[in-house]
């Protein structure tokens, strides 16, 4: 990802990559970015949308060149550099990419490397950026990309008893009261006789009239709003009556994470039931993530292991084989590789390994197996990388689990990674 050399090396996303996949590498290289800091104001932090023309940008890049001689001349020197280099960068550039791009430049050291570099990194983020940001700093700023690492769940929220339903949504920690609608149902009476039992059958379809009503609008109001969790709320048992009685639209209804008891179905209790499913939204992986984990549990509590595996070893040799349909990773795996290139010949080696200290040492002590040279360029590579580059060999799919939830702790009992196969070899 580093740019050593004039030409800008593109940090973007594969086609095809998982959007687990995205997210992992953008919180990687947001950590790697956030650990930079200069004395003086002096690393450039550059967000383009996709809309944005290249030429203004560099009209102001010169103009700050320009008015760069009020700092310290060292100071200046590195600022020049910096500004010189993006200036040629945004040069190439020929197009913006659909989300557009960020871009941060500067003069620091990196990695295991001693002295320092003049660097550009560019970042084509997951999600769209919105507005055109400028800043020189001692520091990068990172806050746009940060904000797309936020929990990103549309949570649809529903209270309700046999008089009141409503409606809200709650996304990005806020919450947006959508609707509230009355059934007219009357309260229960004391009546005897025969005028009771019609009397409650009368009321019984009110209220299933109106669990249909309940239904109808959160379907409208949920799935235009593209929720992918629901909590429900409500006083005593009306809310497990509707639940039970299979009113939501099916994909609603497998969103369903959790049922609170509430106060009232008034819209101030949606509130309340966002406070009591507090805990459960937190640990709650993404629906995409929990169905790829589900299935995978599913598959090897099958006879021999069904259609998955897990364990480094075994995991590999499948994706090598052609085997693979899905991987599945940790987010916070200690696996790595890392690669020891020949100074002298430039024959390169590797590892990978679950404590890349000690390999790195394994692989410094053997001499090159080409020209028995002892001296080595060692680096480092994200081991989401290296399965995502044999994934990509036979189509596979590599799917990062990052959420602290149930799915995550039932993985990482497994080693941390593990594969849905297309097909077992016997």
């Amino acid at each position: 990802m580093l740019i050593l050399s004039k030409q800008p090396h593109l940090s973007s996303c594969q086609f095809g990559t998982s959007n687990s996949v995205k997210q992992h590498r953008l919180r990687k290289n947001i950590a790697w970015l956030s650990e930079v800091e200069a004395k003086d104001k002096e690393l450039i932090s550059l967000f383009l949308p996709s809309e944005v023309s290249t030429e203004p940008v560099v009209a102001t890049l010169k103009k700050d060149i320009e008015c760069a001689n009020t700092v310290p001349f060292h100071v200046q020197k590195r600022f020049e550099d910096a500004q010189k280099q993006l200036i040629q960068y945004l040069r190439a550039l020929k197009t913006i990419p659909r989300n557009g791009v960020a871009v941060f430049a500067g003069t620091f050291s990196t990695g295991n490397q001693e002295k320092e570099l003049l660097s550009v990194e560019e970042i084509i983020p997951p999600q769209l950026i919105s507005e055109y940001f400028y800043n020189v700093d001692d520091h990068f700023h990172l806050e746009p990309l940060r904000e797309m690492l936020r929990d990103q769940k549309i949570v649809g929220v529903l209270v309700l008893d046999s008089k009141q339903a409503s409606l809200g949504i709650q996304n990005g920690g806020r919450l947006e009261v959508k609707e509230s609608i009355t059934s007219g149902v009357a309260g229960k009476t004391s009546k005897g006789g025969q005028s009771q039992r019609r009397y409650e059958r009368e009321r019984d379809m009110e209220v299933t009239a109106f669990f249909h009503r309940i239904a109808e609008h959160a379907a409208k109001v949920f799935l235009e709003n593209k929720v992918n969790v629901m909590v429900v709320g409500g006083p005593g048992q009306t809310k497990n009556d509707f639940l039970k009685g299979e009113f939501l639209h099916y994909e609603l209804a497998n969103m369903v994470l959790g049922v609170v008891d509430t106060q009232s179905a008034y819209k101030e209790a949606l509130k309340e039931t966002l406070d009591k499913s507090a805990e459960s939204l937190q640990s709650m992986c993404g629906p995409e993530e929990r169905k790829v984990v589900q299935t995978l549990m599913m598959e090897l509590s099958k006879p021999a292991g069904g259609l998955a595996t897990y364990g480094l070893d075994a995991v590999l040799n499948a994706l090598k084989a052609g085997q693979v349909r899905v991987v599945l990773v940790a987010d916070d795996t200690a696996y790595g590789e890392v690669i020891a290139v020949c100074k002298k010949c430039g024959y390169p080696k590797s590892k990978i390994a679950d404590n890349t200290t000690q390999a790195t040492k394994e692989l410094l002590s053997v001499p090159c197996d080409q020209c028995r040279g002892t001296t080595f360029e060692v680096a480092e590579r994200d081991f989401v990388d290296v399965l995502e580059d044999l994934a990509a060999q036979t189509d596979a799919s590599v799917e990062v689990i990052s959420t602290a939830s149930e799915e995550k702790t039932q993985l990482k009992a497994l080693g941390g990674v593990a594969s849905l196969l297309r097909y077992r070899t016997a």
